[in-house]
């Protein structure tokens, strides 16, 4: 049988290893949050060596970037730009007499709209020394409004010569009101291939559109505005996608 003092010893003894515990580390909501983050900013090599080539592509780009002096006077002829950031369309519009005037170019169907008979001409119109700008042509369209109704062109211009590969009429308020137009979802004929047309209707068309302000000197102003517009925008996707891997 202990002592009492043999059992105070074991007591005192049990008290002070105890004592000697290390406390457990006192973990918040917040140091793992802090935790989660540094996790994921580390970033995978592949993801590092995709934010220095954006990164470097980007500065080289920025570099080489210069606005054409014919972007800088503004388009020629009377018309209006509206051109809007992140937007694939340009938009140009004027008035002539009691006709509006509307161009349009869309960025991302450039090359499905290369028109080959269209473009058959434009090399047609080379000078004799067969020189051609440097930049890719643009294909556009072009719309004259009376009213309801509008007569649209298919157009193409390389900055050196305007060609016409389509006519059309949309004639929204034309009709007898008869029963045959109940069919909304038939198509209607929008007219004949413009290189079978004769030769003095295809001209007479040409000066009617020269007589609106779609000139030679339009069709420069066009090209060099579209190559800006792709060049400023790929500036600004390269910026926005680094923006992105690296968030």
């Amino acid at each position: 049988m202990l002592s009492s003092s043999s059992s105070s010893l074991r007591h005192h003894s049990r008290g002070s290893t105890s004592s000697r515990r290390h406390p457990r580390p006192f973990v918040t909501s917040h140091s793992r949050r802090i935790c989660v983050v540094a996790q994921a900013k580390k970033r995978s090599p592949v993801t590092e060596g995709l934010q220095l080539v954006l990164k470097d592509e980007l500065k080289i780009e920025k570099e080489r970037y210069r606005t054409p002096e014919a972007v800088l006077e503004g388009p020629p002829g009377g018309f209006e730009l509206e051109d809007r950031p992140h937007s694939n369309v340009l938009l140009l519009s004027r008035s002539h007499g009691s006709e509006e005037i509307y161009v349009e170019v869309d960025l991302d169907t450039q090359q499905d709209e290369t028109d080959e008979d269209a473009e058959a001409a434009l090399l047609e119109e080379e000078d004799e020394e067969g020189s051609m700008r440097g930049l890719p042509p643009v294909a556009f369209s072009v719309n004259v409004v009376k009213g309801r109704a509008a007569l649209g062109f298919s157009c193409q211009t390389d900055g050196e010569a305007v060609v016409i590969s389509h006519v059309s009429l949309n004639d929204s308020a034309g009709g007898t009101g008869g029963e045959d137009e109940e069919d909304d979802d038939l198509m209607p004929y929008t007219g004949p291939l413009f290189t079978e047309l004769d030769d003095t209707l295809q001209q007479a068309f040409s000066d009617y559109l020269e007589e609106r302000g779609i000139t030679a000197e339009f069709g420069a102003y066009l090209v060099e505005l579209v190559h800006d517009k792709l060049e400023v925008e790929y500036m600004a996707w390269l910026t926005r996608v680094q923006d992105f891997v690296a968030s």
